[in-house]
């Protein structure tokens, strides 16, 4: 007689998927406002030289890079009553808001006690949020199985992620010069901080209630396995090996479009205010699309998906080269391209990396969900922190010196920089998840031998 499987994969409603996604509009009021205004906010408004600002963001960035693994093998042998992941949401989301404004709190000026603070609070920041952010990541592969509805988590989760950069993008640099009587004014940028921590903390919070149930310690816990048989694991796991280096490839690339996109604007355009519009568009497309991209999983499948982003990424980037500085419809055009190709990239990445957690314990018969989603996330901080230390030392070569005039070889480095990066990375991240060997067919397929596996009945050697 046929096995059923023990565990069926529960239907989760609509309201709960919401719940469950609402986590990363929280976790994105501080990823994008660390990612898209806290090197600015060093070099523009403490005054911190971009070498400078840059080498403290590296080091914070792997700092957050190596407490990952470290938090992914914890939690992954957590066993609670509120479950595997839940409790590090109920507890690290509320310590992780005053974290985050102190960011905003410390000295300015190019002295040892500002760039000492900065880096401290970076470190303790980074910390808590690998504590909240890592077991939030997990959970995804720990409510449900079936690839269909990790699809649809996956699509409520980066709308929330995208509607949360739309407001950091659109609304920090005008309310922050606002409130704080200029971009150089502090104040503005410390309420703002206050504001998004209470809100993120809020969303944590309700995402830990939308799982409850969902999120259960097994009925028999497993036994505890050497850490060697789980390298074992990841280094047969050739799904998650070509996802990884994509994923490190394209988040170093990028950064040299991401984080120079308000200096150019700034500089190059001649209006700082432009570039959190900029910012906004390519969020508010981000949102439109992803629904898109979720359809297209389940037509054209996970790795087709990424193929295709690609294509308008790379027709976004030749745009933007080409276009005049002042023609701001082509610039705009150029920014809507590729951020629809980033809404591929997003929707592919966070789907297709539960999928590399069955198809590691597929070949190996060990499951690490946690120490793969914390190792995939350390690759893309490492790749992050390097792209904005070598940018950093970028702007520092070119002869970039804050809140002055550029010179035009400046402005000419600063928009080769982010051609050539960003368009190589894109072309060699498609090349390489070209091999991606997961499909929905194959999934099931592995799902179901796993399930048998475990069914069958083990014989003493």
């Amino acid at each position: 007689m046929g096995h059923i499987p023990a565990t069926a994969p529960v239907r989760i409603s609509a309201g709960r998927k919401l719940a469950i996604g609402v986590g990363d509009f929280g976790c994105n009021l501080y990823w994008q406002m660390t990612q898209l205004y806290l090197l600015f906010f060093y070099t523009d408004v403490i005054g911190l030289p971009a070498q400078t600002a840059g080498l403290i963001y590296m080091i914070a960035l792997i700092w957050d890079a190596a407490m990952d693994p470290v938090v992914g093998l914890v939690a992954d042998r957590t066993r609670s009553r509120w479950g595997r992941y839940r409790p590090y949401l109920v507890l690290g989301g509320p310590l992780l808001a005053p974290a985050f404004v102190v960011l905003f709190v410390g000295p300015s000026a190019q002295t040892v006690g500002a760039v000492a603070f900065a880096l401290i609070s970076q470190l303790v920041f980074r910390t808590l949020y690998a504590v909240v952010a890592i077991p939030y990541a997990s959970l995804f592969a720990r409510v449900t199985t079936d690839s269909a509805q990790r699809g649809d988590l996956t699509g409520f989760r980066m709308v929330c992620g995208a509607l949360a950069a739309i407001i950091v993008a659109t609304l920090t640099l005008p309310l922050a010069t606002a409130l704080g009587g200029g971009t150089g004014g502090r104040q503005g940028w410390f309420i703002l901080s206050a504001v998004y921590g209470v809100v993120a903390t809020g969303c944590l919070l309700l995402t830990a209630w939308g799982s409850r149930g969902l999120d259960v310690a097994d009925q028999a816990s497993p036994p505890r396995r050497p850490f060697g048989e789980a390298w074992r694991s990841l280094a047969s796991n050739r799904a998650l090996h070509l996802l990884l280096a994509a994923i490190v490839i394209s988040s170093f690339s990028t950064t040299m479009f991401s984080k120079n996109l308000l200096y150019y604007f700034k500089y190059i355009v001649g209006d700082a205010g432009l570039g959190s519009i900029a910012l906004g568009v390519m969020a508010l497309t981000i949102v439109l699309t992803t629904p898109l991209w979720a359809v297209a999983l389940r037509l054209i499948g996970k790795r087709n998906s990424w193929l295709a982003g690609a294509v308008p990424t790379v027709a976004g980037l030749i745009l933007w080269h080409v276009a005049d500085d002042q023609s701001l419809t082509l610039l705009f055009s150029a920014l809507g391209l590729q951020a629809i190709g980033a809404a591929a990239y997003v929707v592919c990445f966070w789907s297709m990396l539960p999928d590399t957690v069955e198809y590691g314990e597929w070949r190996s018969g060990v499951r690490t969900e946690s120490l793969v989603f914390g190792l995939t996330v350390l690759g893309q901080k490492v790749a992050l922190g390097l792209g904005a230390g070598v940018l950093g030392m970028a702007l520092t070569r070119f002869g970039y010196t804050p809140n002055v005039a550029q010179s035009p070889e400046t402005l000419a480095d600063i928009k080769n920089l982010m051609f050539w990066a960003p368009l190589a990375g894109t072309l060699i991240s498609a090349g390489l998840i070209w091999f991606y060997p997961i499909d929905r067919r194959t999934h099931a397929q592995m799902v179901d031998d796993i399930t048998a596996r475990a069914a069958a009945p083990s014989h003493p050697g």
